[in-house]
């Protein structure tokens, strides 16, 4: 009979016995051996192992069902996403239409589109800048103040100085010139300005230092970008550089191509240029995403009262029209909406007024306007009582143009009726005077 030893005292026990006869101690089992130590280290390493996995996907997918923060300006998505429980981060470049914002703006006489995070606002007839929380950053002392780009914007000091150009702390970097009378809007670190006769154009760069000049053709044309937005105004259209490229009109037709050092590379026609243009708009399709409309409210044969909105990309209406003014780009009225608000106007209306040029009404006398921004989701910086207000002045003013217009009318027909009336009897007497004079003639050709 085999036998094997009592782990505890040593005793030699015959195999198969439960437990050994002079300790009691239970035989079998044996805690000094190596190769049940080594499974035990070996499941419980695979317990902690699976533990640990459990615990790292439970954690990667609590962290994928949050959204990564985005700059997606569709309110419709950005309605559908606030549904889902999550809070959601605020996009740090979007201007937000807080109580502290609209209170902030509310000292201002006239607002402009945000470009770069700065706005040029207007008080008591000067210019200066607020950033996006609507705190003034650049005091309102210059006669005019165009758009950022590049971090530089041009300003005016007196509408007889030329422009200059400043930072975002308010330095000025280009010091003011008479030359510089028709400021562009930097690009590629270089800017395009115009001498007061148009017909001469400079290069400067961001130090104000001209780096090249030339003359334009002589000849109509129509330069092919804009300086930006002038609060609701048409812009003031100057060339910049596109792709280290600057197009130069030859004069009726074709431009010239320089580079950035001022050397004439090249020359193209209307067509190519249409071409590179067309181009280089597709590339700003991320920045103009929408595009304003407008709704009309009145209209006669030749004079139409529209009110301005905004469409997304696929034209669906997110912005009803129900502004009076609203700042746009001519053509195309695509916006820039990096900022996430668009400069909009009502106008609390004394009288209608008309633009025989343009075939369009604009507030006549007595008439207020009232600077304000809307975002994309339709919130606008306007009280409720305001927006009723200029709704009902609005009609009213209407109602009034065409009882003016009705009362004009009937005074002119009954101008033309006594026109009428009057050579009629001047006929009448015409007539009864010929009738003697026709009976004279007949008894003189009896009396021959």
């Amino acid at each position: 009979m085999a036998l094997k030893n009592c782990t505890k005292c040593g005793a030699s026990v015959p195999e198969g016995s439960a437990t050994c006869p002079q300790c009691g101690n239970p035989m079998g089992q044996n805690t000094n051996n190596p190769k049940r130590k080594m499974w035990t280290i070996i499941i419980a390493a695979a317990v902690v192992v699976v533990g640990l996995c459990c615990v790292l996907i439970l954690t990667l997918s609590k962290g994928c069902a949050k959204k990564a923060p985005s700059i997606d300006l569709d309110p419709a998505r950005s309605e559908q996403s606030d549904t889902t429980g999550v809070e959601s981060e605020v996009d740090e470049n979007l201007v937000q239409l807080t109580p502290e914002f609209i209170e902030a703006i509310q000292k201002y006489d006239q607002l402009s589109l945000f470009s770069e995070g700065y706005a040029a606002v207007c008080k008591n007839g000067k210019w200066g800048y607020i950033d996006k929380t609507g705190q003034e950053v650049i005091p309102c002392k210059y006669a005019w103040a165009n758009p950022f780009h590049e971090g530089l914007a041009s300003v005016r000091i007196s509408y007889d100085s030329g422009y200059g150009f400043i930072d975002t702390t308010g330095r000025e970097v280009i010091r003011h010139r008479r030359e510089i009378e028709i400021p562009g809007e930097f690009s590629e670190g270089l800017v395009v300005v115009k001498n007061e006769s148009n017909d001469r154009f400079f290069v400067l760069d961001r130090e104000g230092r001209k780096v090249f000049q030339g003359a334009y053709g002589e000849g109509h044309y129509a330069p092919y970008t804009s300086l930006g937005m002038i609060p609701y105004h048409a812009p003031a259209y100057v060339e910049k550089f596109m792709d280290g490229k600057l197009y130069i009109p030859k004069g009726e037709s074709g431009y010239k191509v320089y580079n950035t050092k001022g050397k004439k590379i090249k020359e193209v026609s209307d067509s190519e240029m249409e071409r590179i243009t067309k181009r280089a708009t597709a590339g700003q399709a991320q920045t103009f995403t929408h595009t304003l409309y407008t709704g009309k409210v009145y209209g006669t044969e030749t004079c139409e009262l529209y009110l301005w909105g905004v469409k997304d990309a696929n034209g669906k209406i997110i912005v009803p029209a129900e502004y009076d003014e609203a700042s746009i780009y001519i053509e195309p009225k695509e916006i820039d909406l990096t900022n996430g608000v668009i400069p909009v106007v009502l106008v609390e209306y004394g009288e209608l007024s008309f633009a025989d040029r343009f075939g369009i009404f604009i507030p006549g006398e007595g008439s207020k306007e009232h600077y304000g921004y809307v975002d994309l989701k339709g919130n606008d910086t306007f009280s409720k009582g305001l927006k009723e207000r200029c709704k009902k002045s609005r009609l009213k003013a209407i109602e009034l143009y065409k009882a003016t217009a009705a009362a004009e009318e009937a005074e002119a027909e009954a101008a033309r009726a006594v026109a009428e009336g009057s050579k009629a009897v001047t006929n009448a007497l015409a007539d009864d005077e010929a009738v003697p004079a026709v009976d004279e003639a007949a008894q003189w050709a009896d009396e021959y």
